[in-house]
């Protein structure tokens, strides 16, 4: 259903984009655990000035976050191929100069996000510093004549630390997802922030998501394992040399199966259970991907997490969600 891939994609490229605020320092390693549906995933960032990179389901997709070029580098080895996701996207779409039809542009709806941070007072130390406990409420909504129906909320309960090497891209501002819809209907979109509670790098994060009569329908929790110093190469945060670039999530899952089913030796059931598990997450993105953008230029985020995420500020931490959370699409401005 259109309203649900949008509703999703958008809270995600929210999670995403809250990922990435702070002041970067010494070259840091975070190793962090994910687990969503059963499964538990491990998640290794490295940081390194204005830049960040977060390896996914045991390498089996990379996320680089250059906040310095302003952009997000997806990497999927086995297939050998990355994907760029600039965090400033055209404000006009790309348009066929030869096209002799055009679509007439119909006004739409409002689609509004209302972000809630609460610091509920909790304090405790982890890894060295001293934790905020922060719980932050994402709503989203639209008017009855929105092009993209919306109604949706999100929670992230977590605890924050003031942490030198948490990344700065540079900007707060969160831009949600805008979805392109046949027949030329724009809907116009709207930030509502309540609270001033100040996140920071997440150590600790639990996200919900729930349904439209209120009730959970989905949670994930990430927490670091792991925080230390080390001196990192300059190359784990460029693109690899020999890999081609892709449009779209689709393409290079496609790219990545084909590799696998060609190289597929002998693997325990248990290895074999664990990536299935992972590749069908990344599946599920390209085909988001695809759905959502083939009407757009393929750049892409503002974040999958979004990644990554997400930032949707969704591969690291900071001042808003942590590392892994997803890796998917995300949009920074």
């Amino acid at each position: 259903m259109l309203t649900t891939t949008f509703t999703k994609t958008a809270i995600t490229t929210f999670a995403c984009l809250l990922l990435m605020i702070g002041v970067a320092h010494a070259d840091v390693k975070v190793k962090s655990r994910q687990t969503s549906g059963g499964q538990t995933v491990e998640n290794t960032s490295y940081i390194k000035g204005k830049r960040q990179r977060t390896e996914m389901g045991g390498g089996q997709m990379i996320n680089v976050q250059q906040c310095d070029l302003r952009r997000n580098i997806q990497i999927l080895p086995q297939a050998r191929a990355y994907m760029i996701q600039p965090y400033d996207q055209p404000t006009t779409p790309t348009t066929n100069a030869s096209a002799t039809v055009s679509t007439p542009s119909t006004k739409g709806g409002v689609i509004t996000s209302t972000v809630t941070t609460k610091d509920t007072g909790e304090r405790k130390q982890m890894f060295g510093y001293t934790a905020r406990h922060i719980i932050t409420t994402i709503v989203m909504d639209s008017t009855p004549d929105a092009c993209s129906p919306v109604k949706s909320k999100m929670e992230l309960d977590g605890w924050y630390i003031d942490a030198s090497f948490a990344l700065d891209c540079g900007s707060q501002t969160y831009t949600p997802y805008k979805s392109q819809v046949n027949g030329g209907c724009h809907d116009r979109y709207e930030t509502k922030q309540v609270g001033t509670a100040k996140r920071g790098y997440a150590v600790w994060e639990k996200t919900t998501m729930f349904d439209q009569t209120g009730n959970p329908s989905f949670s994930t929790l990430n927490e670091v394992v792991e925080l230390s110093q080390a001196t990192l190469d300059q190359a784990l945060f460029e693109i690899p040399d020999g890999y081609h670039e892709v449009k779209d999530f689709a393409s290079a899952y496609a790219m990545s199966s084909n590799s696998s089913t060609m190289s597929a030796g002998n693997t325990t059931n248990s290895s074999t259970n664990s990536e299935s598990g992972f590749n069908a997450n990344v599946k599920n993105m390209g085909t988001q991907a695809s759905d959502t953008t083939s009407s757009a230029p393929a750049a892409k985020k503002e974040g999958v997490v979004r990644l990554g995420l997400a930032t949707v500020k969704t591969g690291s931490v900071g001042e808003g969600l942590s590392a892994a959370t997803w890796q998917l699409q995300c949009r920074i401005h």
